[in-house]
């Protein structure tokens, strides 16, 4: 039996990302950084290989205080996105979502679509 959602943590975290799903700023509690990290992952393209600059530019995108490269370093780290020895080839990671990150995604995408505005980019995990 899984634990319950904190339904706290998940407004907390919402709170970090504008109505179309764009980070606007870093959680300053760690386990609410790994949580907007899941909102992160589940915008990269699963079973397709980009370059850094590509990842760099789509993570560019999705946020908004300017640290695309911190994003990247801590997908990576977390094993959530792969990269080749060399650093020139990623991939983003299957993985089954933890519930409070449905619970976040669900949650934004709502706040897009009651705003009457397109959560984007579309959520493809």
């Amino acid at each position: 039996m899984s634990e319950p959602i904190d339904l706290k943590r998940i407004d907390r975290v919402a709170r970090c990302f504008d109505s179309t799903g764009r980070l606007l700023r870093w959680p300053s509690r760690r386990a609410d950084q790994l949580l907007a990290l899941w909102v992160v992952w589940s915008y990269l393209p699963a079973d397709v290989q980009m370059s850094e600059p590509e990842v760099s530019a789509m993570l560019r995108d999705w946020h908004g205080y300017e640290d695309f490269a911190l994003l990247r370093r801590e997908l990576c780290d977390l094993d959530l996105l792969r990269r080749t020895p060399n650093g020139r080839v990623y991939r983003r990671v299957t993985h089954e979502v933890p519930e409070e990150a449905e619970a976040l995604l669900a949650r934004l995408e709502n706040t897009g679509n009651q705003e009457g505005e397109v959560i984007s980019p579309p959520k493809g995990y």
